[in-house]
């Protein structure tokens, strides 16, 4: 499907009903002052309808548009029918993706050496205290996630495993249980575990 970006007047656009997005003060703060720093460098996604189209992606950029006094605001133009305008509308603001926290981390400490935290954060949707917890990432040490991964593996093949079987002669069983919790092993399993280990090492296993 071709798609081309058109200039359609703000007046001609109306907000869907259904749109579940919602942005905080703050956030909507920040991205009026991208707007007027950078412009709409992004374009509103719209439905033709009777009258005039109806925003399925950018309304909170439509608003802002108005607001600073934007006659007209680049939209992308799709006809589509009512499901397909929900799950299309739902899609725009949920499909995204999300910053590695070492990469993004990076970008930031490229950015403070030019910029205040300060600056960044009238810049960037995230405040002061966000940006330097984001930075505390690269204190850690080179390899330590690697490490930590392995030893969360091992935990993991630690862990004890939950076995069950049935047995024809279950008093034999329990007798020698007993036997070897005598010895001063105070569980069931550990005593399971210390027959199993005394059986095969001294059993020969013959292959005929």
């Amino acid at each position: 499907m071709s798609l081309k970006i058109t200039e359609i007047n703000v007046e001609h656009l109306t907000p869907n009903p259904w749109n579940p997005n919602r942005m905080s003060e703050p956030m909507r703060a920040k991205l009026k002052a991208y707007v007027e720093r950078d412009g709409l460098v992004e374009p509103l996604v719209v439905r033709p309808r009777d009258e005039g189209y109806e925003i399925l992606g950018g309304f909170h950029r439509w608003g802002i548009a108005r607001e600073l006094g934007y006659t007209s605001v680049p939209c992308v133009v799709v006809d589509v029918d009512d499901r397909r305008a929900r799950i299309l509308s739902i899609n725009l603001n949920e499909l995204k993706g999300q910053s590695l926290p070492a990469l993004l981390a990076e970008l930031i400490h490229d950015l403070s050496r030019d910029l205040s935290f300060e600056d960044l954060a009238s810049q960037l949707p995230y405040d002061a205290d966000e940006l330097r917890d984001t930075l505390d990432l690269l204190k850690i040490p080179d390899g330590l996630e690697a490490t930590l991964a392995t030893e969360a593996e091992q935990q993991a093949r630690d862990k004890p495993a939950v076995i069950t079987f049935v047995v024809d002669d279950a008093d034999t069983v329990e007798a020698a249980i007993e036997q070897m919790k005598a010895r001063g092993i105070a569980t069931r399993g550990g005593a399971l575990v210390a027959m199993a280990r005394e059986f095969l090492g001294k059993a020969s296993w013959d292959a005929s």
